[in-house]
């Protein structure tokens, strides 16, 4: 890809749309309990961006505010008209913003290079032998 690449996408309604310029920070699949809970399924896909990458084109948002495995906070945007989570911000990546991967209008590109939280995993679930596997964060 390139510093021109743009990335469009939005929630399930059509609501919110924003836009990702660039190449993606990191692209990583997070299996803690609190993803499973957030996606509704075995885990999360993640695309970090630059902060300054990422522009909101339309819709709002609602933020929730957690706390994270690693004791830090991890806030959620989602959608305020159909739920659907689309931008998160974690206190251990002040200068990034993370895309849920699910929510790009083309999801081709993305190619998970970490597995984070692995000892929360489901149990089924085998991973790819190419990719970095961490049994807790993957940020420090």
């Amino acid at each position: 890809m390139s510093e021109d690449q743009v990335r469009s996408g939005g929630c399930s309604c059509g609501a919110v749309r924003y836009e990702a310029s660039g190449d993606p920070i990191r692209v990583g699949v997070c299996h803690c309990k609190e993803c499973q809970l957030r996606t509704g399924t075995a885990f999360g896909i993640s695309c970090y961006f630059p902060k300054d990458k990422v522009t909101v084109l339309q819709g709002s948002m609602t933020t929730y505010e957690r706390s994270s495995n690693s004791g830090r906070w991890a806030r959620t945007q989602f959608c305020e008209v159909c739920g659907s989570t689309v931008l998160f911000n974690v206190e251990a990546q002040p200068q990034a913003i993370g895309v849920a991967g699910g929510s790009f209008d083309d999801t081709d590109w993305i190619e998970p290079e970490l597995h984070a939280w692995a000892r929360s995993a489901q149990k089924w679930f085998h991973f790819p032998d190419d990719v970095q596997v961490l049994q807790e964060s993957a940020i420090k």
